[in-house]
């Protein structure tokens, strides 16, 4: 599955994950403006396979419908920026699943909320800041969540060269060095995520990922032992465009 996460103008977030334009700075009231407003981008990535879909929070404000664990989203949302804290509840209902505290939102700035299971029965949630900042024309740019918590350490390989090495289950949420994108040569890869230090394949790509130049791609494992569908052990990525 192919899913295009946009960069720039995603003035709506695509499919199911559609948060509403929260309107920190009340510029909806305004009349027409000659200029764009400065808008900060967000989107989800609910990768907790345990838990209950969610509906999103921003500070007591309603901005989405209740997603799935699993869904990811194809596109950001723009909104005002503006300090907020983000909680996830339980959907169709009050109880709170996640929150992500106060935070600066800060405008043309990209956002990943992430939402993974710590254990069988809670889901935690955090923030990461997407730096597209390092692209270059030359070279395409990749980074690796390892999202299934009932997988141990694994390595990263394109075709059959060895990429990242001994990730562990949400390294990147504590070591955000993870959340940065790497470079490498333009090409189609296919994509196995192994055991590491061993053979042992965990999931593989069902096709190529075309990883094409001046692009960001995040790869990331996902998915439980017993899941279906999305929430299947496999191997995903999301493509950043301009």
């Amino acid at each position: 599955m192919k899913t295009v996460q946009v960069r720039k103008n995603a003035f709506l977030m695509l499919g199911i994950l559609a948060f509403v334009a929260v309107a920190m700075s009340g510029c909806l009231k305004e009349a027409k403006t000659s200029a764009p407003t400065p808008k900060t981008y967000i989107s989800l990535m609910h990768l907790a396979p345990w838990g209950p879909p969610v509906e999103v929070y921003f500070d007591n404000t309603k901005a989405s419908s209740a997603i799935n664990a699993g869904t990811v989203a194809s596109s950001y949302s723009a909104l005002d920026p503006g300090i907020f804290a983000i909680s996830f509840k339980k959907g169709g209902g009050d109880s709170l699943v996640a929150s992500i505290p106060a935070a600066l939102y800060d405008s043309s700035k990209y956002f990943t909320l992430l939402l993974y299971n710590y254990d069988s029965t809670h889901v935690a949630a955090t923030r990461i800041t997407d730096d597209y900042s390092q692209l270059t024309s030359d070279r395409s740019f990749f980074r690796f969540f390892h999202m299934a918590p009932e997988i141990g350490d694994v390595d990263v390989y394109f075709d059959n060269t060895m990429v990242s090495s001994t990730r562990s289950f949400a390294d990147n949420v504590s070591v955000d060095y993870y959340n940065q994108f790497t470079g490498v040569t333009p090409s189609n890869y296919t994509v196995s995520v192994k055991k590491s230090g061993t053979d042992s394949v965990i999931a593989q790509s069902t096709s190529t990922f075309p990883l094409t130049q001046f692009n960001a791609f995040t790869i990331y494992l996902r998915g439980k032992k017993s899941g279906t569908g999305i929430n299947a052990i496999g191997i995903d990525y999301l493509q950043s465009v301009d």
